[in-house]
């Protein structure tokens, strides 16, 4: 298993907003977003030195995950910025370290980017992300469709504090 840029594996962008749209399909129809839309937004995440920018686990050739982060996210809590965002993993590689491992490598990025605070908006996966040291702030709902949990994760090291 192993992660790597989006914008080395550019082949997958269209299995990868299928996979993305899919999960969150509400949330898009709320936002008005079309798939094709989206299979824009991960074109322009295609990058290795900028935000916004998005990743992929791989087991040889075969996608099973990705994971991205985003400069905004409207629908949810406007002003706060960047986000991690489209965490997915196929469901027959969860539980195996997959999430964890894009994660850690989506933080490690931003904190090379300079990003002090990281945000995301989750549902169901809250456990897994306090986990991994993130902190709840506040439930939302977004778009109007889904009641979420805003969290954030300060990437700085205790040194820096």
């Amino acid at each position: 298993m192993r992660v790597d840029y989006l914008a080395n594996h550019q082949h997958l962008i269209g299995e990868v907003v299928d996979l993305v749209y899919r999960q969150w399909a509400d949330l898009f129809t709320a936002a008005d977003t079309s798939k094709a839309e989206l299979h824009e937004m991960f074109r322009s995440r295609a990058v290795t030195n900028r935000l916004p920018i998005a990743i992929v686990a791989l087991s040889g050739t075969e996608l099973v995950g990705t994971g991205s982060i985003k400069l905004s996210e409207p629908g949810t809590k406007p002003g706060l910025s960047p986000w991690l965002a489209g965490m997915y993993v196929k469901e027959n590689f969860r539980k195996s370290g997959v999430g964890t491992m894009l994660v850690r490598a989506l933080e490690t990025k931003a904190a090379e980017l300079g990003v002090q605070t990281l945000y995301l908006s989750v549902g169901a996966a809250l456990c897994f992300y306090e986990h991994l040291g993130w902190v709840a702030l506040e439930r939302v709902t977004s778009y109007g469709v889904k009641d979420v949990t805003i969290m954030s994760k300060n990437l700085r090291s205790p040194s820096e504090l």
